[in-house]
């Protein structure tokens, strides 16, 4: 695995972008902290994601998406070189897994984690956390980019499903398929975040089929 050679450094000198810290979910922080502290105390990350059972529409719009119940939670946890899968009433062992290491994801702070607040889980500014979505977009400068065009442009492959189908799934009681979809999320996460780390760049897929790259800090 590549993050092998990531994991073998000294993780006290991993410096991520300071484009993480200047978003409206991220705590003050004084002058003489950096980004590098995300790992002094937490030397492994944590691949997060969720799926819920309905769409955001049954719970009154995204004033309220907090509210959505969760099906299937997956995640990938680089000190065991593992791939996890949580059903509703196994999330306090995810929530566990989320105090002890750096929470990677896609979105994760503005969707999964609040999510998972319900659940046992503290708030996100909290907890040492790296979306991939705000970074990609402070450095791109490009709203809502989803992650299948970001794994296309980057990894040369695409997502399988939706989150649309993870809850038709749901409704057809198909759990099987949410977590293996689920996983597939993960992986797609964890690979694009390993990528930028060790390459120092991700690539977009245009809609032109072109790509355009970035240069990212995550290392």
């Amino acid at each position: 695995m590549v993050y092998r050679d990531y994991m073998s450094a000294q993780l006290t000198r991993v410096k991520l972008s300071a484009s993480f810290w200047s978003h409206d979910l991220s705590v003050p922080l004084g002058s003489d902290l950096s980004p590098a502290s995300l790992f002094q105390n937490n030397p492994h990350f944590l691949v997060v994601d969720i799926e819920t059972k309905h769409l955001v529409e049954s719970v009154g719009g995204w004033k309220n998406f907090k509210q959505l119940e969760v099906s299937v939670a997956c995640a990938y946890d680089s000190k065991t070189d593992t791939m996890h899968a949580f059903r509703e009433n196994e999330l306090g062992e995810l929530v566990e897994l989320c105090k002890n290491r750096v929470i990677v994801g896609y979105n994760t702070n503005g969707f999964d984690l609040p999510i998972l607040e319900k659940y046992g889980l503290p708030p996100v500014a909290e907890l040492d956390s790296f979306d991939l979505m705000i970074d990609i977009h402070n450095v791109s400068g490009w709203k809502f980019v989803k992650l299948d065009k970001i794994a296309q442009g980057t990894l040369g492959v695409g997502k399988t499903a939706d989150g649309l189908m993870a809850v038709e799934w749901w409704k057809t009681g198909e759990i099987d398929k949410i977590i293996e979809y689920c996983k597939q999320d993960v992986a797609v996460t964890r690979d694009v975040f390993l990528h930028g780390l060790n390459q120092g760049y991700v690539e977009i897929m245009k809609a032109d089929e072109s790509k355009a790259r970035f240069t990212v800090n995550w290392s």
